[in-house]
């Protein structure tokens, strides 16, 4: 998580890697804060390529993520 800080808004902007090109990455344009994974930032250091997010803003295909905590790799995602 080395270049994104908790608090620090984010917006997703690339699906996973090997994400199936037949579907449709729905969170795509998602928004949401970055947020602290576990009270010991140490034991995250061998995973500080992912970023645990909190959605609060989703395309309308997928609203339902609104309010859902989610961990993304750092690449797939820019600071708004």
């Amino acid at each position: 998580m080395a270049k994104f800080k908790v608090g620090d808004r984010v917006r997703v902007v690339k699906p996973p890697v090997d994400w199936p090109s037949f579907t449709k990455f729905k969170l795509l344009g998602a928004e949401g804060t970055v947020g602290c994974w576990v009270d010991w930032p140490e034991a995250m250091d061998p995973y500080e390529e992912y970023v645990y997010v909190m959605i609060d803003k989703a395309p309308e295909e997928a609203k339902a993520y609104e309010g859902v905590n989610m961990i993304f790799h750092d690449h797939t995602l820019e600071k708004i």
